[in-house]
C-alpha cells in the first residue's frame, strides 16, 4: 500500500490525482448541463452533489499534508465524521416506512456498523454528546436547506413534500459529512503551525483507522459501486459519477492508511521479532 501511495502521489504527497478526478466530474456536469434540453435534469444534479461530496474530501486531504503528524489528525475528526454518516443513515432508517432511500436493510446494516466503529474504534458515548455539538449545527444547515429546497421545486406536489425534504436533508448531511473533518484539521494547522502535533499511540491509532475504513470503504462500496452497476445501463454518466467518488474515497483511505503501515514506522517493530536480520534484509 505504501509502495502504491507512492506510485500515485510521489514522495511530495501531492494531491494532483484526487484533484484531477475532482476535475473529471466536473467536466460531466458541463457537458450534462450544454448537451441536455430538459429542464430539471435529475442526472446533472446528481453529479453536482457528487462534485460537491468530493470536495470536502479532497481539501481534508490536502489539508492533512501540510500538518506534521498527518496520522494524529485521524484521532481528532473521525468520531465527528463517523457521527454524520450515523445522522443520515439515522434519518433514512426513520423514514423507511415513508420512504425507502437506496437499500432499507443495507442501511439499517450500515447504522449498526457505524454504532460499532463509534463505540469500539473511538470509545464514544452518551457523555461524548456535549464535545460535538458542533454535529448539530451541520445537520440544522442541511435540514434548512432540504427544506428551502422543496419549497423551491415547483413541480413538487404538497403529498410529495416531506419526502422530497427528507430525501434531500439526507442527500445534505452525506455531502457535509467530511466537513467536520476538514473544520477540524484546519484548526489544527493552524493552531500548531511552528510546532508538530505530537504522535498518538501507535495501536490505539491504528485501531481506529481499522474501524474507521472498516466501515467507510464497504458502505461506499454499496453506496457507490454498486449503485453504478444498478444504473450503468440506463444512465452511464451518473455511472462514472458513483464511481469517481469511490475513487477519491479509496484514495483517500490508502493515503492515510500508507502512513501507519509506513515502512519506517513498522520496521521496528518487525525487527524486535527478528534479531536476526538487518534491515535491509528485511525490506528487501
Amino acid at each position: 500500500m505504501w509502495q502504491a501511495h507512492l506510485a500515485l502521489h510521489g514522495q511530495g504527497n501531492n494531491a494532483a490525482l484526487p484533484a484531477l478526478l475532482v476535475a473529471a466530474s466536473s467536466v460531466t456536469v458541463i457537458y450534462k448541463h450544454f448537451t441536455d434540453e430538459q429542464h430539471g435534469d435529475p442526472v446533472k444534479h446528481f453529479l453536482a452533489m457528487i462534485v460537491l461530496q468530493m470536495l470536502p474530501l479532497v481539501f481534508l486531504q490536502m489539508k492533512i499534508l501540510a500538518c506534521p503528524d498527518p496520522i494524529g489528525m485521524l484521532s481528532r475528526f473521525g468520531t465527528k465524521v463517523l457521527l454524520m454518516h450515523a445522522c443520515f443513515l439515522a434519518l433514512r432508517v426513520s423514514a423507511w416506512p415513508l420512504l425507502e432511500i437506496n437499500n432499507g436493510f443495507f442501511n439499517v446494516l450500515a447504522l449498526m456498523l457505524v454504532c460499532m466503529a463509534l463505540h469500539w474504534g473511538f470509545q464514544f458515548s452518551c457523555a461524548s454528546v456535549p464535545s460535538h455539538l458542533d454535529i448539530g449545527c451541520l445537520l440544522l444547515l442541511a435540514g434548512a436547506g432540504a427544506f428551502c429546497t422543496s419549497l423551491l421545486d415547483m413541480h413538487i406536489t404538497e403529498a410529495l413534500f416531506l419526502e422530497g425534504t427528507i430525501f434531500t436533508a439526507s442527500s445534505y448531511i452525506e455531502i457535509l459529512a467530511f466537513v467536520p473533518g476538514v473544520w477540524m484539521v484546519h484548526k489544527s494547522v493552524k493552531k500548531n503551525d511552528d510546532e508538530r502535533i505530537s504522535e498518538a499511540d501507535s495501536a490505539q491509532t491504528q485501531t481506529q483507522a481499522a474501524f474507521f475504513f472498516a466501515f467507510l470503504v464497504p458502505f461506499y462500496i454499496m453506496e457507490d459501486l454498486i449503485s453504478a452497476f444498478r444504473v450503468g445501463g440506463e444512465e452511464p454518466l451518473a455511472a462514472v459519477g458513483h464511481v469517481v467518488h469511490f475513487l477519491v474515497l479509496l484514495d483517500f483511505a490508502c493515503f492515510l492508511l500508507s502512513h501507519i503501515y509506513n515502512p519506517d514506522k513498522v520496521q521496528g517493530s518487525f525487527l524486535r521479532w527478528l534479531p536476526g536480520l538487518s534491515q535491509n534484509q528485511l525490506w528487501v
